[in-house]
């Protein structure tokens, strides 16, 4: 076995080394270029005709063009207290609302005006003072509560009642 593996190997170094000489490889030949006949093509020489000059208006203009939104608008969301013609108010006149939360006061009562008033200076910061808001029939008060907190105030024109709005986060 160890014979064969000799032999082998030396066969396997014989045919490497006959692959290595050192003699210049033979040159290629190129072939000749041929010839490539060619035509020669002749025009008519151009006759007198007078300039046309080409005037050319570019519009820009946008088929169907919408308007893309910037930022997609959050609703605000609402609690509305009515007052109604049977001296109730709907559905209390203490709401517990999340801030940014729009309050709307509605009179539904035909017969006469009703309104709101601040008890304190913080609530009065929300409605334009310490006097009262006459709200008249069908009309309605807005306030939107921007920060966490409790503010009272009372209901007039009509049996007076102490109401308060709590905002929370």
């Amino acid at each position: 076995m160890k014979k064969l593996l000799v032999v082998l190997a030396i066969l396997f170094i014989g045919i490497l080394l006959a692959g290595c000489t050192s003699q210049p490889a033979a040159p290629v030949a190129t072939p000749e270029p041929t010839a490539v006949p060619t035509t020669v093509v002749t025009t008519a020489p151009p006759t007198a005709e007078p300039t046309k000059e080409i005037i050319v208006v570019v519009v820009n203009k946008t088929a169907n063009m919408t308007a893309t939104p910037t930022a997609t608008a959050v609703p605000v969301p609402t609690y509305t207290i009515t007052f109604t013609q049977d001296m109730t108010i709907i559905p209390d006149a203490t709401a517990y609302v999340k801030v940014g939360t729009k309050v709307i006061w509605a009179n539904m009562d035909s017969l006469k005006p009703h309104g709101v008033q601040a008890i304190d200076i913080q609530t009065g910061k929300y409605f334009g003072g310490m006097d009262t808001v006459e709200i008249p029939y069908g009309k309605t008060l807005e306030v939107t509560f921007d920060k966490v907190g409790a503010y009272d105030y009372t209901t007039t024109f009509q049996p007076q009642t102490i109401g308060k709005i709590v905002v929370t986060a």
